[in-house]
């Protein structure tokens, strides 16, 4: 028997036992349709994980923050750090691996234009601000080094605080007033929009309602020259590889300035999306075991079904045996037909995957497609089910002793 007979018969035994069949198939369709639908989900959640992150500053961005001692008792050396300071930012540009450093300061200062007046809180940062997070001026143009080197009265404002501060006016060239400090307003910022759903709340709208003038004028106009601290420091590192290698640094140079007290934390994106896809994988672990058991259980049916088939036709076995037929003649008969329930099964599975990744992705408002290597994975899982437990049924056929076959009633 070649292999197109052992498929044309295993598609007539298919056609001639349609119920059969289908309760072959049940577990297979809903286990791979599990699996693909929880590969998509997982795989679109990345993918928005990767697009916001590239909003901000992407994968080669590391993060310096303060964080003090929780010690009750804490030594003279530490009380005596005031922190991340503006000087620790200029002295990570020598670093290697380091391509740009942007140390923030935030300060709320009252802020006037005609009859507008409210608090808000404004960002000391320098040029390499724009290029990091990628923001850019619609209007005018944003800090430069002049800027900060003479301490510019001048400041930039995000899209939302232009609209709320100016209304319909042009803010490019008027003064308004921080602190009761004239600022002429030198540009304003492209509007930053990034939704993870269909919904109506944009996550970078924070970037909108931004006022930032440079870091010096900070320190000179509002805290004085002596109060040099930054609220934390961003740095980019020359490729996200090298993000390890730079983050070691940064905490050996910032452990030295500060005298050997670790009051600052050193966090960079690649770990961090790591750690988060780490926390992630706990619940696709889940949702992935549910559709693996329901392909075992789909398994565990095919094996039954074609022991039971095997008992129905142990006489017509033994009769191709005694024409001749090997033992893997008869093993390929039986596999073949368990491949073709299981391919079949996982291609329905598949079709059903798209339906039920559509469902939760219009329930949870998130986009996810399944992929052709989504598509190929459910297709190589369904081969691989039914050539595992359709073994054990066609290794039985293929043992079977031809002369006790046809005794067989």
């Amino acid at each position: 028997m070649t292999l197109i007979e052992s498929v044309i018969d295993g598609v007539t035994d298919i056609k001639a036992h349609k119920g059969r069949t289908l309760l072959q198939m049940v577990g297979v369709v809903l286990g791979v349709a599990s699996v693909v639908t929880v590969m998509a989900l997982v795989d679109s959640g990345r993918r928005k994980s990767l697009e916001f992150m590239s909003q901000i500053g992407g994968l080669r961005k590391v993060l310096i923050f303060n964080e003090p001692s929780e010690a009750l008792v804490r030594t003279a050396l530490e009380m005596s750090n005031v922190g991340l300071t503006f000087d620790d930012a200029q002295a990570l540009r020598a670093l290697p691996m380091i391509t740009h450093v942007d140390p923030i300061s935030h300060h709320r200062a009252l802020v006037t234009y005609g009859d507008y007046q409210k608090e808000r809180l404004l960002d000391g940062v320098t040029y390499d601000y724009s290029f990091i997070y990628k923001f850019h001026p619609a209007e005018g143009r944003f800090i430069s080094s002049d800027d900060l080197a003479g301490a510019a009265r001048v400041c930039v404002l995000g899209d939302t605080a232009a609209r709320e501060i100016f209304g319909s006016d042009d803010p490019v060239g008027r003064v308004l007033y921080i602190d009761g400090v004239g600022m002429t307003v030198v540009g304003v910022m492209q509007r930053k929009e990034y939704y993870f759903d269909s919904g109506n709340y944009n996550a970078l709208e924070w970037m909108n309602i931004k006022v930032f003038v440079p870091i010096t004028s900070i320190y000179r106009r509002f805290t004085g020259d002596h109060d040099r601290k930054v609220t934390f420091i961003n740095a980019i590192v020359d490729k996200s590889q090298n993000n390890s290698k730079a983050t070691t640094a940064i905490k050996a140079m910032l452990k030295v300035r500060h005298q050997g007290i670790t009051d600052f934390r050193v966090m960079d994106r690649a770990s961090r999306l790591a750690e988060q896809e780490q926390r992630g994988r706990e619940f696709d672990i889940v949702f992935l075991s549910a559709g693996i058991i329901s392909l075992i259980v789909g398994g565990v049916v095919i094996m039954n079904i074609l022991l039971a088939s095997f008992q129905e036709r142990v006489r017509e076995v033994g009769v191709r045996k005694a024409l001749g037929a090997n033992g893997l003649h008869i093993m390929a008969q039986f596999l073949v037909e368990s491949v073709l329930v299981t391919l079949l099964g996982g291609g329905l599975g598949i079709l059903l995957g798209f339906g039920f990744t559509q469902a939760v992705s219009a329930l949870i408002d998130q986009p996810a497609i399944i992929t052709s290597d989504m598509a190929l994975k459910g297709f190589l899982t369904a081969v691989s089910v039914g050539i595992f437990f359709g073994f054990y049924p066609a290794l039985k056929a293929s043992r079977l002793n031809p002369v006790e076959a046809l005794r067989y009633e």
